[in-house]
């Protein structure tokens, strides 16, 4: 046991210096991932949609971290990102896949804009940012990728199909891609449920109604951002070095039902 400790302790501190992109990073899972990354001693960039938030959240984090606003769905945008990271950076530590949205619809309510934005951002944004960003992925000593799912991708509810489907496509290509890229770098996704983040805010629940949602979970909470921040580090980490393709429900218990 104290030999798989001292490996893991060893390998919790291997980020000082490390350099590492979290996307939808200025609030939510992606700024908790951050922190504790740069709490760690990493230079994070975190990349965002809205200006003042990522000002925010880089005040906020302080050390090395640094921000780009983009929106991850517009290949222009992402291609300009990665020429600023490769200016910055020679290399590239590790990429986390956050950004996301999540509808709540029907199929019948659900417009084909919407199904179409669900999977502009939370699937044609990881294979561009994945894409635009691998020659500086390969350019580093052992890289790793992290892409934040969902428990619905495998767990669908009704009302939320452009969602189901769209978390379900990421965990596929999470597959996908850590074969091609292996051995050289590691891919791996995180399937949360219920999360307490302002997502929910921005569909109208209450702080009470968001925590009332644990009784759902075996666990009877809801997470916090952190609960998925630090398996989030964890996969980045050597500790993992023997984990690609792994889809890892960080849940509470909800897959177990």
């Amino acid at each position: 046991m104290s030999v798989a400790w001292d490996r893991y302790n060893h390998a919790m501190n291997q980020f000082k210096d490390k350099h590492y992109v979290v996307t939808g990073g200025s609030s939510g899972i992606g700024l908790a991932i951050a922190r504790s990354l740069s709490n760690r001693g990493a230079e994070v960039c975190i990349v965002g949609r809205r200006h003042e938030a990522l000002h925010e959240a880089v005040s906020d984090l302080g050390g090395g971290s640094w921000s780009i606003q983009c929106d991850v769905g517009d290949e222009q945008q992402v291609e300009t990102l990665a020429e600023a990271v490769g200016r910055r950076w020679s290399a590239l530590d590790g990429l986390v896949n956050n950004a996301g949205v999540a509808p709540m619809a029907d199929l019948e309510n659900t417009e084909p804009e919407v199904w179409d934005q669900c999977f502009r951002v939370n699937a044609r944004g990881p294979y561009l940012m994945t894409r635009a960003l691998l020659g500086l992925l390969r350019a580093a000593e052992s890289s790793s990728i992290v892409n934040i799912s969902s428990t619905l991708a495998e767990k669908a509810i009704p009302g939320m199909v452009a969602y189901n489907s769209a978390k379900a496509a990421l965990n596929q290509m999470t597959r996908s891609i850590a074969l091609e890229l292996a051995p050289k770098i590691r891919v791996n996704a995180i399937m949360p449920a219920v999360v307490d983040t302002p997502i929910h805010a921005s569909r109208g629940m209450s702080s009470g109604q968001v925590k009332g949602m644990g009784r759902i979970h075996p666990l009877n909470r809801v997470g916090q951002p952190e609960d998925i921040a630090e398996m989030t580090v964890y996969l980045l980490s050597d500790a993992a070095s023997w984990m690609t393709g792994a889809i890892v429900p960080v849940d509470g218990g909800m897959m177990a039902t």
